[in-house]
């Protein structure tokens, strides 16, 4: 029998993984004025020669996250520190995951005011050049990876990288105006018994008992309790191998909402 539990509220749930447990937990501490002011492309395309260009506030880069809680004991921390997080969303359900780190911040050379808190991201990916159009969301990161759950965290930028569409992005528009989720973690390799973050961004929907909720999948097994609160979830005990993640966004009435820029799913690895 999995254990499902809310803070110290222990609630016993028939899932069909058993032993598993999931823990709610309660967002990691954050400047509540972190923003992310800025997104730009510098000539209007993104490429391995056109960075992406962010101006962040009150959000350092490369910091570890100070008075860590006791739940985010013994869960995986960025040797890299807090960053950015780049989901590129195109047609075709492309997905991509990108990061710009503190070493980011070093690309530009001038030394002036204007310069600061601004970070340039060169963008590898030959399947983009094949796009007429596509989305950029960044959203902040603390050290273990746990999404900046604001609305000032995230935003999101329309790049026309071959200049066809004429500026028409209605339909894109549209999807990134629908409820909708993003995928973070979990993502990687584990080690045996090492605690997992379960995270995810949520856009254009509120999340609870009577309103939309989240409904999480592994290795292809709904499980049995939905999860009601945006928050940071944190799992034990998946047994060593590789396990399937997935999440989808459900109205009140348990309905599947459609998923724009596909399936969110991932495989991660646990090892002996």
């Amino acid at each position: 029998m999995a254990r499902f539990l809310f803070g110290t509220l222990l609630i016993s749930a028939l899932w069909a993984h058993d032993n598993i447990e999931v823990l709610k937990m309660t967002p990691a501490y954050y400047n509540e004025n972190a923003i992310i002011k800025q997104i730009y492309s510098e000539n209007g395309i993104i490429g391995p020669k056109s960075p992406l260009v962010l101006q962040v506030a009150e959000f350092p880069l490369g910091v570890s996250l100070p008075n860590s809680p006791g739940w985010l004991k013994g869960m995986r921390e960025s040797g890299s520190g807090s960053a950015i997080l780049l989901w590129v969303l195109g047609e075709n359900n492309i997905q991509k995951r990108f990061y710009i780190s503190i070493d980011d911040g070093t690309s530009f050379i001038e030394n002036k005011a204007y310069f600061r808190d601004r970070y340039r991201k060169f963008i590898e990916a030959p399947e983009l050049e094949k796009l007429d159009k596509f989305a950029i969301t960044a959203i902040l990161v603390n050290a273990y990876g746990e999404t900046i759950k604001s609305t000032k965290a995230t935003k999101t930028i329309i790049v026309d990288h071959k200049i066809k569409s004429n500026g028409d992005y209605k339909e894109l528009k549209k999807d990134l105006e629908m409820p909708f989720l993003l995928y973070n973690e979990p993502y990687g390799t584990f080690s045996k018994n090492q605690p997992i973050l379960l995270d995810f961004y949520v856009f254009n929907a509120d999340i609870g008992t009577d309103a939309y909720a989240v409904e999480l999948y592994i290795d292809d097994v709904k499980e049995k309790e939905v999860l009601t609160e945006w928050a940071p979830y944190r799992i034990k005990l998946l047994p060593p191998g590789i396990h399937k993640f997935q999440i989808k966004l459900i109205d009140h009435a348990g309905r599947a909402m459609p998923e724009p820029f596909g399936p969110l799913v991932n495989l991660i690895s646990i090892t002996d």
